[in-house]
């Protein structure tokens, strides 16, 4: 069992300082700003793909926006949280269990998201590669892909060699955080509990390991891509990044007269949770 879905059950307690409306608001003024107008969806509606959508909090946002929604996952307990979630929220997003740097949709999608620093978790640059490549399959021309990167000072200052916690009545988390400035990678060493009575606690150990994207790596590997850096922003705020800024959010785009590929380049075939 991964740390995540060790986590499913409490992780919104874990995350209970994020604000999802606060998170799609951001994301849908960039989307509006620099995308497409109108999407494949019904009634023109836009398509939307959150990668690596856990519970599905900001997921459910995005459906009631009005976007055609997607939530990709390879975490089975947190997909099963995000149904559930969406069930009582009354919204319709189909969900799928995939590694989101092996994709392998239905069709094309006029926006593709992934928060959280979840392109962070993604510690081979070839996978990114190969994940910026595969919306040459799955994006839409003038489609967006709107992410956010944990900044250096995130890593150095604000976690750096840093031991933290959470307990609550249900979970405990500890972690031990080391920081390698040198190579660009963060270790976070968790030691969890986790019970459903408050009496009866399961432990789960787990190494999570970030990588630390540079500016300069993320323009080259979209560049690469055949993907434009359309504009790139700071904390959640309509400016440029700062210094302090922890997280820096991309908003790449497909040209609209870029081809799509031969055939033969689909990726294979993930698993589907509905």
């Amino acid at each position: 069992m991964s740390a995540y879905d060790f986590l499913a059950d409490y992780y919104d307690a874990f995350q209970q300082d994020l604000d999802p409306r606060a998170w799609a608001d951001f994301v849908d003024w960039i989307a509006k700003r620099y995308g497409r107008q109108s999407g494949d969806g019904d009634d023109g509606r836009l398509l939307l793909c959150d990668l690596g959508c856990g519970t599905g909090a900001v997921t459910c946002e995005f459906a009631k926006k009005g976007y055609d929604t997607v939530g990709v996952d390879d975490s089975l307990p947190m997909l099963d949280r995000a149904g559930k979630r969406a069930e009582k929220e009354k919204q319709k997003i189909l969900l799928l269990c995939q590694d989101m740097t092996e994709l392998d949709l239905f069709g094309t999608m006029d926006v593709f998201v992934s928060l959280l620093d979840t392109v962070n978790h993604i510690t081979d640059p070839k996978a990114l590669k190969d994940l910026l490549m595969s919306f040459h399959c799955f994006l839409n021309p003038g489609g967006l892909f709107i992410f956010d990167v944990a900044t250096q000072k995130h890593f150095l200052d604000t976690l750096g060699d840093g031991f933290f916690y959470t307990i609550e009545e249900k979970f405990a988390v500890l972690w031990e955080n080391e920081y390698d400035s040198a190579e660009g990678m963060n270790y976070a060493s968790l030691t969890m509990f986790g019970s459903d009575d408050g009496e009866k606690y399961h432990r789960c150990d787990e190494e999570i390991v970030e990588r630390y994207y540079s500016d300069e790596e993320i323009r080259s590997l979209a560049e690469s891509c055949g993907l434009e850096v359309v504009t790139v922003f700071g904390d959640l705020k309509k400016r440029k990044p700062g210094d302090k800024d922890e997280r820096i959010f991309y908003c790449l785009r497909r040209p609209k007269d870029s081809q799509m590929p031969a055939p033969n380049t689909i990726i294979k075939r993930g698993k589907r949770n509905e």
